[in-house]
This record gives structure tokens, C-alpha cells and sequence, in this order.
């Protein structure tokens, strides 16, 4: 019977987080699609592709952050422009990010699709998750000078879990694939960039500039639920 309620509490807690992801992916596009349709005066479209450095971060005193990993975040945006200089922003991309781990306390498991371990005391363990990402948010420009222009933006960003992966250097595991009781089925995060643009003619230009993000919820469960991610990505993309 225990096992049953414990299970269940699982599927609840599940399926709560599921439903207010998929309400929130909704808020988003209704959000969207009412900036587009009251105050539009042009779209713009462009794509992106974004060398990042992650790490992880400890809301307790059992996980100290311990190292940084390489990831990529690469999609389309979209720009709904409602002033000259002013536009609301979202889009759609695959990012990757996670970080190192040093446990300062013994007898925690990360279970995989190969097997279950132990973490021992004073050891680093390297998680990493690939997720869909999409953001919304607001974009501020400067007048042109020349041919360019200086651009801020800043909102928030819901990472969708595609799959989480683990490196376990003392336990010779490599790149195993965590299971899914370890993951929530996202996090939501917020974002801020700065960058310059450089005009190519008419409405296209080139683009880069530097994104910093960080968690407002967490992607783990259980003992892993106080862990957060963040990450600084340099942002490269053509506008249209």
C-alpha cells in the first residue's frame, strides 16, 4: 500500500507540473500573439546559434557547485516590433546545460537507464540536460549609428526536458542517460542580453552579443530539488 501512495504522489506531483508548464506555454502565446495583433508594425525573423558555459548552483548544504560544462543553444527567433525601436520577442531552440557537482555528504543515488550508484562522500558528478526552450521577452534598440545598432533584452525563458545525462568519473560512468524520476518535465528561467547589430541592408543585419540565465524553478527532484542552473552564452545569429 505504501508503495502504491508513494507512486501515485509521483504521478500527482507529475502531472502538476506538466499541466502548469503547458498553461504557461499557453499564457506565452496568447501574451504573444496579443502584442502582434494591437501594436504590430513589422516582424522580424532570424536565427541563432550560441556557445554557453553552464554550472550548477546549491540551495543546500549538501552540493557545492564544482566545475562548469561546455553546452550549445541554437533555434529561430521572432521579433513583433510595436514602436520603431521596441519589440516583444520569442521564438523556439534546443539548448544544453548542467554543471559539477561535489557531494559534500554520503549515501545519495543517481539511477540511469544502465544501473543505480551511490554517490560517495567528496565526490564530483557532472550532469548535464538537453531541453526545448522558449522565451519571451522585450528587446530595446538604439538608433543606428552608421551601420549600427546596440540592443538590450530581458524576459523569461520555459525549458522543456528532453533527456538528462550523468558523469560519474569514479564509478567509470560515462554519459549515461538519467532516468526520468530525477528530472521535472522543466524549469522556468529568466534571461538578460545585451549585443550589437550590424545593418547588411533593408531589415537584415548581423548579430552578437552576450546572454546571461539563470533558474527561477528547478529541474531535479528529490534530494536534487534545491539545484539550480545557470549559464552565459555568446549569442551569434542573422536577422531578416
Amino acid at each position: 500500500m505504501r508503495f502504491i501512495l508513494d507512486n501515485f504522489a509521483q504521478l500527482t506531483d507529475y502531472i502538476k507540473m506538466k499541466t502548469t508548464l503547458r498553461k504557461s506555454l499557453y499564457l506565452i502565446a496568447f501574451l504573444l500573439l496579443g502584442f502582434s495583433s494591437t501594436f504590430a508594425q513589422r516582424l522580424a525573423f532570424g536565427v541563432f546559434g550560441e556557445p554557453q558555459i553552464s554550472w550548477l548552483s546549491s540551495d543546500t548544504k549538501a552540493f557545492t557547485s564544482n566545475g562548469i560544462v561546455l553546452g550549445f543553444n541554437a533555434g529561430f527567433a521572432v521579433e513583433r516590433y510595436f514602436a520603431e525601436r521596441y519589440a516583444v520577442t520569442s521564438g523556439i531552440s534546443i539548448s544544453n546545460a548542467g554543471g559539477v557537482l561535489y557531494y559534500n555528504n554520503a549515501g545519495d543515488t543517481i539511477s540511469t537507464l544502465d544501473g543505480l550508484y551511490t554517490i560517495r562522500q567528496n565526490t564530483s558528478v557532472k550532469l548535464k540536460g538537453q531541453y526545448i526552450t522558449v522565451p519571451i521577452g522585450l528587446k530595446f534598440k538604439t538608433n543606428e549609428i552608421g551601420y549600427t545598432t546596440l540592443y538590450a533584452d530581458l524576459g523569461l525563458r520555459a525549458n522543456i526536458n528532453i533527456k538528462g545525462y550523468t558523469w560519474i568519473k569514479d564509478q567509470d560512468v560515462d554519459r549515461e542517460v538519467l532516468n526520468s524520476d530525477h528530472l521535472h518535465f522543466g524549469y522556468f528561467s529568466y534571461y538578460f542580453g545585451v549585443g550589437i547589430q550590424y545593418s547588411l541592408g533593408g531589415p537584415s543585419a548581423l548579430q552578437a552579443g552576450l546572454t546571461f540565465s539563470n533558474g527561477l524553478t528547478h529541474p531535479f527532484k528529490g534530494s536534487y530539488s534545491g539545484i539550480n542552473v545557470g549559464n552565459v552564452g555568446l549569442k551569434l545569429g542573422l536577422v531578416f
